[in-house]
């Protein structure tokens, strides 16, 4: 069985249903969003997956993939970077599409409770970056491992603290499960291509732990962190945007694909700055409408931008 097989099969199908349910709802921003990070996710991931493949961490058969490359890399490999991105993407918009992003904000960081959790998630972030660092410099059978974590982990680190405050307050329907579900599909997808022989991990520089049979650890860690890494970028988008389309005072207009300069603005404005009577009187109005209207509350998440703000501020 090829790989293109594999993307008949098991990618192409749910990424075609999943577009058809959610296409009622696709907006020009959602397209910009699941655009940019499948470019950004397409780029950083080419060196990695080159450097592996070039030092033979795993291999592909010629006879399972079409023999085009680029950089070394089966296009089937760069297709499955553009398709598990925008699967993910797709279930991230549809878990996150009620939730309300402006009444997560602050304008201060003084809750405890989240001051902790953002403390434990930074240095949970960086043992795993000095362990990955540590296997990758042994190069024994920990190498796939510690290639997997320096490449990633950086990255969360990054987005966490950048969202951590929004990602900590999130709905676990909105962060953990569209990162679980994609998860142990794409376990079980990988099981079937490792048992055929579609691709194989090379033994020397792997631990030789299986999460099931045909698993190997390796491979288990790759699908959680990559879903992991777009579900936090996602979020970090939408953080952006909350920012920007909250306080118009600080940022009066807004367009509807932000460049990376007015994004690296928003995300860079100090919570001490944020209109705190604005936030408050936003928290109250959700609350009221929640209580009292419940389907207009839900009917509201067709809006976007500041005209929800502005139905639900009414």
């Amino acid at each position: 069985m090829t790989y293109w097989d594999r993307h008949v099969q098991f990618t192409i199908p749910p990424a075609i249903i999943l577009t058809l349910l959610y296409r009622p709802f696709f907006t020009p921003r959602d397209v910009y969003r699941i655009l940019f990070l499948t470019t950004i996710a397409v780029l950083y991931t080419i060196p990695w997956d080159a450097y592996l493949i070039r030092h033979h961490i795993w291999t592909y058969p010629s006879e399972v993939v079409w023999g085009k490359t680029l950089f070394g890399i089966p296009y089937e490999e760069v297709f499955f970077f553009v398709i598990q991105t925008y699967i993910t993407s797709l279930i991230y918009l549809f878990t996150s599409k009620l939730s309300f992003k402006p009444v997560l904000l602050k304008s201060g960081f003084r809750e405890d409770g989240l001051n902790q959790k953002r403390r434990l998630g930074r240095l949970i972030l960086s043992i795993l970056i000095t362990y990955g660092a540590y296997n990758v410099h042994s190069w024994g059978e920990g190498t796939y491992m510690g290639l997997i974590l320096v490449w990633a982990t950086p990255v969360c680190l990054f987005l966490w603290l950048m969202s951590s405050d929004m990602l900590l307050q999130l709905p676990w329907t909105t962060t953990v499960l569209p990162v679980a579900l994609p998860t142990i599909y794409l376990w079980i997808v990988d099981t079937f291509a490792l048992r055929r022989g579609t691709w194989a991990i090379e033994s020397g520089t792997k631990l030789g732990i299986h999460v099931w049979e045909g698993l190997e650890i390796e491979e288990a860690v790759f699908f959680f962190v990559t879903n992991l890494i777009i579900v936090m970028g996602l979020t970090c988008f939408d953080h952006t945007i909350a920012i920007l389309e909250t306080f118009p005072n600080l940022f009066p207009h807004v367009p509807e694909c932000p460049g990376l300069a007015l994004a690296a603005r928003a995300l860079s404005t100090s919570p001490t700055k944020y209109d705190q009577e604005r936030i408050t009187g936003i928290q109250e109005a959700v609350q009221t409408l929640k209580n009292k209207s419940r389907s207009f509350y839900l009917a509201s998440s067709v809006f976007n931008g500041r005209l929800r703000i502005d139905l639900t501020l009414l």
